[in-house]
């Protein structure tokens, strides 16, 4: 076993009271259910990204069936031994990064750099009145779309709202003004 602590047995496919060295590494390791990180089946190492880089990497298009994206949310769960390559994985929720999943990513990257937009609201199913006066009336159908496209994430069971939320955070250098 990994400690006399370790909660998370039942998970194991083939169960058993014994694991190989990198399973027992992959529950062991506390470092990663805190470090944003990526996996490449071909690589023998994994990539520790900000989440803001991650965000951007994943904007840019779908995840290869040979990477796996790792956002820890709370840091309490091991995902990593459960992660599928071309999923995005985070405390209970894995997403298949297909364009669909980038298309949401960029609606809601979108979003957070309108102004005054801060992330709560994004919870909310219709945007604030207050963020729709601020944008110009050529505007109103994207920001609609977008924010009505988001519920599909927003209803999500689990922790992915909160990855979704940390992945789309605007860098320094993101734009406050609104996109045409």
């Amino acid at each position: 076993m990994v400690s006399r602590k370790f909660t998370d047995a039942e998970s194991w496919v083939y169960g058993g009271d014994w694991l190989c060295a990198a399973c027992g590494w992959t529950y062991a390791t506390a470092e990663l259910r805190r470090t944003v990180y990526l996996v490449d089946q071909y690589c023998p190492a994994r990539i520790v990204v900000e989440r803001a880089e991650l965000g951007e990497r994943l904007a840019a298009g779908p995840l290869p069936d040979d990477r796996i994206a790792v956002v820890p949310v709370r840091g309490r769960r091991h995902i990593l031994p459960t992660a599928r390559w071309g999923h995005v994985c985070t405390d209970d929720t894995m997403i298949r990064w297909d364009d669909a999943a980038v298309a949401l990513l960029t609606d809601l990257r979108w979003l957070r750099t309108l102004p005054g937009v801060r992330a709560v609201m994004l919870a909310e199913p219709v945007p604030p009145t207050s963020v729709v006066r601020a944008l110009p009336a050529a505007q109103w159908l994207r920001l609609l779309a977008a924010w009505d496209a988001l519920a599909v994430w927003r209803t999500h069971p689990g922790a992915w709202w909160d990855a979704a939320i940390a992945l789309s955070t605007p860098t320094a250098a993101a734009t406050t003004r609104p996109a045409a």
